[in-house]
């Protein structure tokens, strides 16, 4: 019936135009499609503005939105990376893009959102931000999932309120909570109407009211390492090989034939390029534009280009190997149907939505250990877990093999590690000699996982069953490691403190390993994001004044860490190098001589109940104990 009014009423003034003027925007009107129709009747109201636009000698003929704004929005600035910013240096040279595509769409991956339309709403950022990021992770996680852009806008209470698009970023790295669009749909600035205050606007903001929100961001395993620049042609065709770039710019233009001016004053997304031409989506609906796509062009080496260009801004996303200590690699040849045999869903509690894509179904299959050893897609519209590929001949099913990253617990003190036996009682924990009998192990939010078992996970000193997911394992039942050298294999170095004598305070570098030395001793986390904190003083490693020191100045700001494939990497996904040194380099995965090594930890209890928090062998069992003086070593493997 609203459609139905709005057309009969453009009908209407169609018969009777004024002037060559409203005969033009009455012929707009009746182009614009679906996606103004919320706004049609304020459209209708916005001929003056639309008059005005014209005698400005304005390009107005098809975007919605300037006939509704008239004048340019202000997006208002902030940090780049607010106080999450560091001080490490990346590699400021031009990178080699000799070896990418003459031409990219990221629309044609499968990870854009379609245009919205913003309609009378100042969300140009916000809209930019949430389709760049979902975007790029969507591409590192292989699985898309569309955001809500109102969610972000009403957690901050800015609902149509200017922002940078990167701070879209910035608040899901703080918040990590991600709402589907469909949970809290785009409706600009209801919620500020519907009750006192912002308070409806704050009821839909999924990191306030975790419980009645589904984050998206748990079933995507990414790590969110920062905003980063893309501050020339070559750096902003590498970023765009990892999904779209933010980037904000003026209409004025300052030369005829220019789409758009230095400034900050609108804000887009940069999709794409080809040998001529940038590709930007805009935020005024799906059939906007000469294209009727929601998209321009604008010509490399332009005004408007190296603007854009100027202005571009990108989330640096890596995928979080800490979480499933997974990967996979793709079988050449692909795989015969006839030679598989499948997971079974019943035993394992696999359901359609773990294996809807490709990354649903890896990061099941991450959790199932032994039980999984890979992915294969069976249908276009079907991907199954692999519980064996068979030994046949290559067929023509797509297909993924599982390498489990595991660990062997070995005591120090006797040499010997965690096996695992099974009998008519069930699974047991004991101590054996020999790494060939021991149990690998993987750990995933703070828990060590049965590889074979990987229904048990290590509770105390023994294994107790998973209920329900693994997130949801009582925390209490987590695990740190205390007192370690972290070590690498590559270099034989380990982190070290050695003290500054001008300040008298101690600073981390690094030194040939010695389990003897106590200023090589460091409490970090099993996974997750930690502290490194020395073991002699008890202080967290930080940041004061522009220098990195062990202290606990309430003035400076902790320095925290992630493990990924082994992996140490700072907030910002920059990794420690082999003589144990942040140089500035991103995380790669095929990286492995970065790899670093807990030696001579004590195994404890994240958070210790009484005395008995450590885990231990005495007579040849394995307790737990108030001794801190039981260390264990991890010997990696990849099964």
């Amino acid at each position: 019936m609203k459609l139905f009014l709005i057309l009969t009423l453009v009908a209407v003034l169609s018969a009777n135009p004024t002037n060559s003027g409203s005969r033009q925007f009455l012929s707009l009107v009746t182009t614009l499609s679906h996606d103004y129709l919320e706004d049609m009747e304020e459209i209708l109201n916005s001929e003056q503005v639309y008059l005005d636009a014209l005698n400005r000698k304005e390009e107005v003929s098809y975007s919605g939105v300037e006939l509704l704004t008239g004048e340019e929005e202000e997006l208002e600035d902030e940090p780049l990376n607010d106080e999450e910013e560091e001080d490490e240096e990346s590699d400021s040279g031009e990178p080699d893009i000799s070896s990418f595509p003459e031409a990219l769409d990221n629309r044609d991956r499968g990870i854009m959102h379609t245009p919205i339309w913003q309609g009378m709403c100042g969300s140009c950022g916000w809209v930019s931000g949430t389709q760049t990021l979902e975007a790029r992770i969507a591409l590192i996680s292989e699985n898309y999932v569309p955001y809500s852009i109102q969610n972000f806008m009403n957690c901050v209470g800015k609902p149509c309120v200017g922002a940078q698009p990167y701070s879209v970023n910035t608040q899901l790295r703080k918040s990590e909570f991600a709402v589907p669009e469909t949970e809290i749909p785009y409706t600009k600035t209801k919620c500020v109407k519907e009750g006192p205050g912002k308070s409806v606007c704050y009821e839909n903001c999924g990191e306030k009211h975790p419980g009645n929100f589904t984050n998206a961001l748990e079933e995507q395993f990414v790590v969110i390492a920062g905003t980063r620049a893309a501050g020339s042609e070559a750096k902003l065709i590498a970023a765009l090989q990892e999904g779209p770039v933010t980037t904000c710019f003026s209409k004025k233009k300052s030369k005829d034939g220019e789409r758009c001016s230095p400034g900050c004053s609108h804000a887009n997304s940069i999709i794409g390029y080809d040998s001529e031409n940038f590709l930007v989506q805009e935020s005024y609906g799906s059939s906007w534009g000469k294209d009727k796509n929601g998209t321009w062009k604008t010509t490399r080496g332009s005004i408007c280009a190296n603007a854009i260009t100027k202005k571009a801004f990108y989330p640096k996303i890596f995928y979080d190997y800490d979480r499933a200590n997974a990967y996979y690699t793709p079988i050449e040849g692909g795989v015969n149907s006839e030679e598989l045999q499948f997971v079974d869903k019943e035993k394992f509690g696999i359901t359609a939505s773990n294996t809807r894509n490709w990354g649903t179904a890896k990061n099941k299959c991450a959790f199932l250990g032994s039980a999984c050893k890979g992915v294969v897609q069976v249908s276009p519209e079907l991907i199954e877990l692999v519980a064996d590929f068979g030994a046949g001949p290559s067929g023509d099913l797509l297909a993924f093999k599982k390498f489990q990253m595991v660990s062997y617990l070995r005591h120090e003190g006797s040499g010997t590690y965690i096996g695992i036996k099974k009998n008519r009682k069930g699974l047991h924990l004991i101590t054996v000699d020999k790494v060939g009998n021991a149990a690998p192990f993987f750990s995933s939010y703070a828990r060590f996982i049965s590889f074979e078992y990987p229904e048990f996970h290590l509770v105390n000193n023994k294994l107790e069953e998973i209920v329900g997911g693994i997130r949801e394992i009582d925390v209490l039942n987590s695990w740190t490691l205390n007192g370690c050298n972290i070590y690498n294999d590559y270099s034989g170095m380990s982190f070290d403190q050695v003290m500054d004598k001008k300040s008298e305070k101690m600073e981390l570098t690094s030194n040939k390993y010695d389990p003897s030395s106590s200023t090589q001793k460091f409490n970090v986390g099993l996974s997750g994001s930690w502290l490194l904190i020395s073991s002699d003083s008890k202080l967290p490693y930080a940041s004061r004044r522009d220098r990195k020191i062990f202290t606990d100045d309430s003035k400076a700001s902790v320095n925290r860490f992630r493990w990924n494939a082994r992996q140490i990497i700072s907030k910002m996904g920059h990794s420690y190098n082999t003589e144990m040194q942040v140089d500035g380099s991103d995380f790669k995965f095929e990286d492995k001589e970065r790899s670093m090594r807990p030696r001579d930890c004590a195994i404890s209890k994240l958070v210790p109940l009484g005395f008995e928090d450590n885990l231990a062998v005495e007579d040849g069992k394995l307790v737990m104990s108030s001794e801190t003086e039981s260390r264990w070593t991890f010997e990696y493997a990849d099964l």
